[in-house]
This record gives structure tokens, sequence and C-alpha cells, in this order.
């Protein structure tokens, strides 16, 4: 989730968390997430409150960002929540602002830990952004296809790519990140990969 500065609100957390509860009644043991105001059913290890706390978590770093006064409209940072791991990847304009967007991760209830990835650096344009959800799709698309792992769903894996970097989070053994790292390393345009995965072993 990308947070715009210039935007007029954050989403409601309580609208949110609320779709979020419902979707896990209804599903089960099936997790749901929200994707652009709907609701997807996707194969995820994580138990539905886990994933409805690391929606949580993810609504309120980009809430905290967001309404801080040390950053602005200069600044671009995407946020992504899985398992506790807030990951921030974009681009601020100096190392204070870098420290505090840890700082105001750090600060949010359930947060584990926090991947600080944010480049010191202009803020990237439209074309940086457009080649970045095209490198991941491209990534995602990669590893449906070659499947690194028999028996494997490549869905549970989320990829997160900002200029040129790929990054993996998910809940895996070390063997099967170890896989899904080297297919996501041989995709054209990826220049590194890190992996920020949740280990099960």
């Amino acid at each position: 989730m990308s947070y715009p500065r210039n935007a007029a609100s954050v989403p409601g957390l309580a609208q949110r968390l609320l779709i979020l509860m419902l979707c896990g009644t209804l599903l089960g043991g099936c997790a749901a997430v929200v994707a652009g105001g709907a609701a997807v059913v996707v194969t995820d290890r994580r138990s539905t409150g886990t994933v409805i706390d690391d929606q949580t978590v993810e609504i309120k770093v980009v809430d905290r960002l967001h309404s801080d006064p040390g950053l602005d409209a200069d600044d671009h940072i995407k946020v992504e929540v899985y398992n506790g791991i807030v990951l921030l990847v974009g681009e601020v304009q100096n190392a204070a602002k870098k420290r505090l967007a840890t700082e105001l991760a750090e600060a949010v209830e359930n947060t584990e830990r926090v991947v600080n990835e944010l480049e010191v650096t202009e803020r990237a344009g439209m074309g940086g952004k457009l080649d970045n959800t095209w490198l991941t799709t491209k990534v995602n698309a990669a590893l449906v296809k070659d499947n690194p792992v028999p028996g494997f769903d490549a869905t549970r894996i989320k990829v997160v790519s900002a200029r040129n970097n790929v990054y993996l989070m998910g809940l895996v053994t070390r063997e099967e990140g170890d896989a899904v790292a080297e297919v996501a390393r041989n995709v054209s345009g990826v220049d590194r990969v890190i992996k920020v995965f949740s280990y099960m072993d």
C-alpha cells in the first residue's frame, strides 16, 4: 500500500476491519484479504486472525506516515506487511526521514520488525512506478510457470518491486524460500532479490 501525501484521507480503519472480519467469519479456514475494496480468497499459511492483524498494522503504519509532519509530498513510501514484518520501500529526501519512517512503523502494535529499504533520492516518476508493476507481474508469472517447489502454491508469496529490486514475503521453509528466490533472480529486469520471509523451520 502506498500513501499519497496529498490524499484527502486514509480509508477508515473501522470499515476495512469490518470487511475483513466478515470475510474471515464467512470463509472459515481460508484467509481473506481486501484488494481495491473487494474480498479476495487466497491460499495463505497465515491464520485469518494474522491476516487481519497484518491488514490492521498496514493501515496504521500508512496513517502514521501520512499524518506525520516530518514527511511530505516529496516522499513516496510503499508499505507491505506480512506476518508482522513491515516492509518499507520507495524514496525519501534524506536519511532523517528514513529513520523517522522506521520509528513510526516500529511504534505500531503487532509490528514484529521493520525492514526499511527506502532509498534516499528523488521521488520516482510515473514511469518508475509502471516499471515496478510490470516487474512484479513478471516475477509472479515466473513463479506460477516454473513452480519452484513441487506442490507449492506460488500465490503464497507476496512480491514487491522497487527500483528493479524484488522483495519476497511469505511464510515458507528455507528450502522453499531459496527456490523461490532463485526463480525471481532469473527474471529479466531484476537487479537484486531480497528475501523478507518468515521461516517455518
